[in-house]
């Protein structure tokens, strides 16, 4: 692990980072950059390999099974990482729930039920508020720090038709949004600043096992710039809303999907 030091002597959690997806991506960019990372996900043996995978190539980490829609559960994680590193400085609220709404056959969102409508917003827009919540008292004490939510390009009305049958994860993701320019005007006058990445498709290991490859090469030749996303598209974004380099920048979105436009 080659470290610029660009994050040394902070601290940062993310959520949703076990391995295979954007979230363990950001995790080792955090941890390559000099920063303590705490890798949190609801499967704890997918955090652990993320973490332990840090460890190896010399980075500071730790594994932490986090149920982000029980408070009592983003408590816990909040308290150990304290008890663990002594601060928290950035929070990547990146754990969401989409990937069973990738796979077909589709459901429309007059068939879909209320408690899979409802899992996705307690998921996606609960969990990212109640994890701002939890880090906002440390972050408050120290005089600052960064919450980088994470939307998604549909949210942003990009193409009415590639989300279609997918009114849950998108209605969440909008939801995302709202959040983070509501927080933003809250938690700015204490030195935190709280914003947005929306990225589109991106091709890694978990999107793979529910996207063809043919599939996704049709997404790419939808976008202005005609080739697939990769992790290392999305994180250089998610890293300057984590560095002093957006420190003036509050309640924004950031769009990271290479132009997708409507057909």
């Amino acid at each position: 692990m080659e470290s610029t030091e660009r994050f040394a002597g902070r601290t940062a959690i993310i959520t949703g980072a076990g391995i295979g997806g954007l979230g363990a991506a950001y995790a080792d960019a955090l941890a390559s950059g000099g920063a303590s990372v705490v890798v949190a996900d609801i499967r704890g043996p997918q955090a652990e390999a993320t973490a332990e995978g840090i460890s190896a190539a010399g980075g500071k980490a730790m594994a932490q099974e986090v149920d982000v829609t029980d408070e009592a559960s983003v408590d816990a994680m909040v308290q150990r990482t304290i008890d663990r590193f002594g601060r928290i400085d950035i929070l990547i609220n990146n754990a969401a729930v989409m990937f069973r709404f990738l796979d077909e056959p589709r459901t429309a969102f007059w068939e879909l039920p209320l408690a899979e409508f409802e899992l996705v917003q307690r998921v996606n827009v609960t969990g990212s508020w109640l994890c701002a919540k939890a880090v906002f008292g440390p972050m408050k004490r120290q005089g600052g720090g960064k919450i980088v939510n994470v939307s998604s390009n549909m949210a942003l009305g990009t193409d009415l038709m590639w989300p279609a049958q997918m009114a849950a994860y998108t209605t969440s993701k909008a939801g995302v949004i709202g959040l983070t320019r509501a927080l933003a005007g809250e938690a700015g006058p204490h030195g935190v600043t709280v914003n947005a990445v929306a990225p589109g498709v991106t091709n890694t290991e978990t999107v793979g096992e529910h996207i063809d490859p043919d599939r996704m090469e049709t997404l790419a030749q939808s976008q202005a710039l005609r080739r697939q996303a990769w992790p290392d598209d999305i994180v250089g974004t998610v890293m300057f809303l984590c560095s002093p380099d957006s420190d003036f920048m509050t309640g924004q979105v950031l769009c990271v999907d290479g132009g997708f436009v409507t057909h």
